[in-house]
């Protein structure tokens, strides 16, 4: 059983009632004022309705940023900003194919940002995570590189205090890699091994130690590194992951207490599940079509509020899709519901790249935005289903960029105003922009119901 919702733009209609000026009655100057006046109407009703804002905020990063991860690093209350610049891959066997440093920007309060020096990494950094890795009290940085020449695939960035991260590298063994992806001419690789596409971290084995778990989108791989308390983390385990694994997320599907593995599978258009053991090791437990082509980006939420996880895929080919697949428990998925971005499904529209959700209006309901790169807009789907029943109902709001290209987001209140901001990754720009959300109206206490006569009376007696 599968429901489908595909939501297409709603268009506004006016309708003469004999409101409207008439060329006999009025001049034309009037009418072009009333016009105007019509317009502006229109136009501040629409930004009124609208859950975020340009704040004109934004700040410069490296080459090509790909990936933002968002956090308190500092300690002082408001979330700091660490970004991937990729840079332009080109040739691995050149001195060096891609960029190759991680930008930090720290809140100074107010959307206000400043930049530390950046972080060097192995090549074509392409996925961030932030968790506190060692027994230090703040939290640490770490980052997958895409384009490992020097086998530093994953970077862990121990934060020391006063702005200092201490650097340690981590590689996964070449031995009996496979390499499963694209070739040039002369029939070598056009990447290499295993090619890190995107890191969770958490702890999977029970042990009170931090973990990481990252895809290998080269290889069809997904390398578990255990969390270690003397080097922070262990030798590489490999999962096999058919398919090409591009982003992974965790979560207890099945209610056992332990945490889950779900990737999606760039290459053959599916989902997969491993289910954990609670000692770091995992299972196959389902795959299935994502209803779409090259599903990118994923997250987990409970979009209908029923208590199970459910899965959000969005696909960056001409579906221009989102997909929520409904969690019913124990790896079941089997009901789903498509929200389609653009207007036709041969024709690349929007190129969804990045997904995130939220409760981007306080509704107690997780909304989701989307990076849509090729027409440098930003679609936020503000979630107005009230049953948990599936399908969902989503309201559109599109905010443009001016020909920049949005590429990767984040939701946080970057402001402590006690309203959900968006930050903005523009790859075209080597920049993020800020997206503020709009203030949380204070809501008056609903007036207590007065005793009526009879149950006064009663209360007396």
């Amino acid at each position: 059983m599968k429901d489908e919702l595909v939501i297409t733009d709603c268009r506004l209609r006016i309708v003469d009632c004999g409101l409207l000026p008439k060329p006999e009655a009025y001049s034309l100057r009037s009418t072009v004022f009333f016009i105007l006046f019509l317009a502006l109407l229109l136009c501040s009703m629409f930004a009124e309705a609208q859950t975020f804002a340009r704040s004109g905020k934004s700040y410069q990063v490296g080459p090509n940023p790909t990936a933002i991860a968002v956090a308190d690093l500092n300690d002082d209350g408001f979330p700091d900003m660490v970004i991937a610049n990729t840079g332009t891959m080109s040739d691995p066997r050149q001195e060096r194919p891609a960029n190759d440093e991680v930008s930090v920007l720290m809140s100074k309060g107010s959307l206000e940002y400043e930049a530390l020096p950046p972080l060097r990494t192995d090549f074509a950094p392409y996925a961030l995570a932030i968790a506190n890795v060692d027994a230090l009290k703040a939290l640490d940085i770490v980052v997958a590189s895409f384009m490992a020449v020097h086998h530093h695939d994953l970077a862990l960035f121990r934060n020391m205090g006063g702005n200092v991260f201490e650097p340690h590298y981590f590689k996964v063994p070449e031995e009996k890699l496979a390499y499963n992806r694209m070739y040039n001419s002369n029939q070598e690789p056009v990447f290499t091994t295993p090619g890190l596409t995107s890191i969770v971290l958490g702890d999977f084995n029970h042990d009170s130690l931090r973990d990481a778990v990252a895809t290998g989108w080269s290889s069809d791989l997904i390398a578990f590194f255990p969390g270690t308390a003397d080097t922070y983390f262990g030798d590489p385990k490999t999962i096999a992951a058919p398919g090409g694994p591009r982003d992974i997320k965790a979560a207890d599907f099945d209610g056992d207490g332990n945490l889950d593995l779900v990737a999606t599978l760039y290459c053959s258009n599916e989902i997969g599940i491993w289910k954990g053991d609670g000692k770091g090791g995992f299972e196959p437990a389902a795959r299935f079509e994502t209803r779409g082509h090259l599903p990118n980006k994923m997250q987990i939420a409970d979009m209908n509020r029923d208590g199970h996880p459910d899965i959000v895929v969005s696909h960056c080919h001409t579906d221009d899709s989102i997909v929520i697949f409904y969690g019913g428990g124990n790896f079941d998925f089997s009901v789903s519901q498509e929200i389609s971005l653009g207007t036709k499904r041969d024709v690349l529209e929007r190129e969804i790249r990045d997904i995130v959700v939220a409760d981007f209006n306080h509704d107690e309901r997780p909304d989701i935005a989307a990076a849509c790169h090729a027409s440098g807009q930003v679609v936020v789907l503000i979630n107005e289903g009230g049953s948990p029943a599936p399908p969902l109902t989503f309201k559109f709001e599109t905010y443009t960029f001016d020909g920049a290209k949005p590429r990767a987001l984040a939701a946080a209140d970057f402001n402590k105003d006690d309203a959900v901001d968006l930050v903005v990754v523009l790859s075209s720009e080597n920049k993020v922009e800020l997206l503020a959300g709009k203030i949380r109206p204070v809501r008056e206490p609903e007036p207590k119901a007065k005793p009526s006569r009879e149950n006064a009376k009663k209360k007396k007696e």
